[in-house]
């Protein structure tokens, strides 16, 4: 069947459903009988008002220089593509909602029609590559709003030879009318979902980085570092299967893909005497590549749709040879808190940087539960008993695109790489937008005492995919001086586009593209790195905890750690001086309140007779044990957006400095006992103003801080720590104003205090 067949069924089902009075109020009439003709024509001639209705919403950033039904090679042009894959098309021309949308697979039969209604020839793209290196290169790719684009001009195709997708404990759910993967389960607050990546096959070709032409996204301009001298692989002409992709071929085309997660093996190669070496250790479960990710089966997928695969649990116990899989814990081993560590290697991450050895098991068999000892930490210290290996996963590989028809003319390929990475707590808050807000809107006086280093995503990183992707044998998947795969870049324009309205709703579906995750820190939260024996630094997720929530424990615990968009429960625990709450999680949020908190765990508590702060110990923490019992949720979490999400690092900044503290490095003093949003009439809020004669606006944000003294253990639960509290201040807070709750009982005004 000819695509043009398949657009006609897409438009036939979809025209009752308001989309064919949509469409034809810019001129378009997907019901025509020659739908070819009527893609293919001039609508800014047509009838209806004039052509393209841009007023109307969801069409604000569909592109100027867009006028036909399909622009031959042009998805950004094409208004049929634009309303089915943008997801702010969502309403008729009345604003009435839109009864169905299109499914992935019929966007993506659009998408090819949109290429192969250009007929073009191996010649041809080989003269838009413009005597430059060409291949088959396979990318992730996604639609987005006009500001969410590499150029920020209209709303168009990006793509990244990276793609980011999460485990989870339940199916994937496709949200049509967002276009994309929600991460929410209904009705179980404790269950996450699979956040799956696509993938597809284009021709590309290589060429030096260009701004105005392709990108990539957040182009560098650093003397050292400087992508106008770095090649990308720029997409020409996108792969699908059957004779109207390339002029003169019947083309068949399969990806194919490979993931691994090595943890347990890294483990053994980094610490001596751990009870295993070869060949065991390159068996399963010590690396693995079954059960991380596999492509979808279902129809309205579509191809290259790249799912996790489903567990009931994010970790599990890890067995070998029918029995319970344990190692030695070395004696005299480095801790972090009650964590093993394994430290880095001239910087580089060869194992995971912490691993969870708290299950110990006994000769006989047993399994004694180390957060049951009175002295965990120094017990997982001082080593020498077996402990539970725990798996999760993760996972990082390569999906790769095979085309016979075009082996000959095209032998050159280059793979994606894949990462499938812990769940994302806040999907609604991608790591470039805090990147960009902290750039361009903190001043510069603020930006250091916020994080220590800039907030950099993955898609910021130069660095090559993993080298060492098979048992740590060096591959030829990924050259080694392939340092741009995790950039984004878009199709290549000839001329600078117009620009379109921004001013359009946020997305609120999970981004599979490397933007979205977080950078390479120390060791990272999607992914760390390692270097190769002759020295090239590379990027593996096998640095990361073992298993992950491992990490994530600490992450959340020492404040972000480092400025990854993720969960900080740094005041759940006995306060850290050289980690203080940098975005704080409200009492519900952090489980001080209601009955669901982010990780399981329940926020600090004030005690008025003894004047102390009671809160869980760190070390008595168990990451591991809640996603053994799922108590990891979204429920929260999930409903931050980013714009929450700056406000409340802003707002924490501006309570350390209502507090007297200037200096970040003495905001260690502190710790906050309680955080809540409130409205305008909450009682608290009309005492304030009342008695300052100032009337608080927008996002008001309550604040409880106190200065600490000494950490205590409890009397009776070792779990436990009591703080003495040295001092304790409530504020009150808007954009613009603090107030603080005095001595005598009554608010005053905060002056001279750091503002928004």
């Amino acid at each position: 069947m000819a695509l043009i067949d398949d657009v006609r069924k897409i438009c036939d089902r979809l025209a009752p459903h308001g989309w064919h009075e949509l469409l034809l109020k810019h001129g378009l009439d997907i019901t025509a009988t020659d739908l070819a003709q009527e893609l293919d024509k001039d609508l800014s001639r047509a009838g209806n008002g004039g052509g393209i209705d841009r007023t109307i919403p969801g069409f604000e950033d569909f592109a100027q220089e867009g006028v036909r039904g399909i622009d031959p090679g042009r998805p950004a042009r094409s208004l049929l593509y634009h309303a089915l894959a943008s997801p702010n098309v969502v309403a008729t021309s009345d604003g009435q909602p839109l009864t169905e949308f299109p499914t992935l697979a019929e966007i993506d039969t659009v998408e090819n029609y949109v290429y192969g209604s250009r007929g073009i020839s191996i010649a041809q793209i080989r003269r838009l590559a413009r005597r430059t290196q060409v291949a088959i290169v396979v990318y992730a790719n996604e639609y987005r709003p006009a500001p969410d684009t590499v150029h920020q001009k209209h709303a168009d195709l990006c793509f990244s030879r990276t793609g980011v997708a999460r485990v989870g404990t339940a199916p994937a759910l496709y949200e049509p009318r967002q276009r994309g993967f929600t991460p929410f389960v209904e009705g179980n607050e404790n269950s996450l979902r699979v956040l799956p990546a696509r993938y597809c096959a284009y021709i590309a070709a290589l060429a030096t980085g260009q701004e105005s032409v392709f990108g990539p996204m957040r182009f560098q301009e650093e003397s050292d570092n400087d992508d106008g001298d770095r090649r990308f692989w720029v997409p020409l002409h996108k792969i699908f299967e059957g004779p109207e992709c390339i002029r003169g071929e019947d083309l068949h085309l399969t990806l194919q893909a490979h993931h691994i997660n090595e943890k347990l093996r890294r483990i053994h190669l980094g610490l001596q005497g751990t009870g295993w070496g070869e060949p065991d250790i390159s068996q399963s479960p010590f690396v693995f590549n079954n059960g991380i990710a596999e492509w979808s089966e279902a129809a309205e997928s579509g191809p290259g749709m790249l799912m996790p695969v489903v567990h009931e649990k994010l970790v599990e116990p890890a067995e070998y040879q029918g029995k319970p899989l344990t190692f030695f814990v070395p004696r005299n081993s480095s801790t972090l808190s009650s964590s093993l560590e394994i430290g880095a290697r001239r910087g580089a991450r060869t194992a995971p940087e912490y691993v969870h050895a708290r299950h110990m098991v006994t000769e006989d068999g047993r399994e004694i539960d180390l957060n049951d000892h009175p002295e965990v930490a120094s017990r997982v210290a001082r080593g020498g008993y077996r402990a539970r290996h725990y798996l999760d996963f993760t996972g990082d590989g390569w999906v790769d695109a095979l085309c016979p028809e075009l082996a000959v003319a095209l032998p050159r390929r280059r793979p994606a790489y894949s990462l499938v990475a812990a769940p994302d707590f806040f999907p609604h808050c991608d790591q470039r937008e805090l990147m960009d807000w902290w750039e361009q809107s903190v001043p510069t006086n603020q930006r250091n005492s916020i994080w220590r280093i800039a907030p950099e995503t993955l898609a910021d990183t130069r660095m090559a995919p993993n080298l060492q992707l098979s048992n740590g044998k060096l591959r030829g998947e990924f050259p080694q001086e392939d340092e741009t795969a995790t950039a984004i870049v878009s199709l290549p324009y000839g001329q600078p586009a117009q620009q379109m309205e921004l001013n359009v709703p946020e997305t609120k579906r999970h981004s599979y593209l490397p933007d979205a995750a977080a950078g390479v820190f120390a060791p990272g939260w999607d992914t760390s790195f390692d270097r190769t024996p002759d020295g090239v630094d590379h990027l593996a997720a096998y640095g990361l905890g073992s298993p992950f929530p491992e990490d994530a424990k600490l992450c959340a615990a020492l404040s972000t750690f480092w400025p990854a968009v993720a969960p900080d429960a740094a005041r759940t625990f006995e306060p850290n001086a050289s980690w203080p709450t940098v975005s704080p999680l409200t009492d519900e949020e952090i489980g001080q309140t209601g009955d669901t908190s982010w990780d399981g765990m329940s926020g600090p508590r004030f005690l008025e007779a003894e004047n102390q702060v009671e809160c869980t110990a760190m070390d008595y923490s168990d990451y591991v044990e809640s996603a053994l019992e799922n108590r990891f949720s979204l429920a929260h979490t999930g409903k931050i957006n980013v714009s929450e999400y700056q406000s409340r690092v802003l707002a924490m900044t501006r309570a350390y400095s209502a507090v007297g503290v200037v200096n970040p490095d003495r905001r260690g003093q502190w710790s906050v006992l309680s955080f809540r949003k409130l409205g305008s009439f909450d009682p608290e809020v009309q005492t304030a103003q009342a008695q300052t004669g100032r009337a608080l606006q927008g996002t008001v944000y309550r604040f409880e801080l106190y200065r600490h003294g000494r950490v205590h253990n409890h009397p009776t639960d070792m779990r436990k720590r009591r703080v003495d509290v040295l001092e304790r201040v409530q504020l009150l807070m808007d954009p613009l104003q603090i107030l603080r709750l005095g001595t005598n009982g009554r608010w005053d005004v905060v002056r001279g205090v750091l503002n928004a």
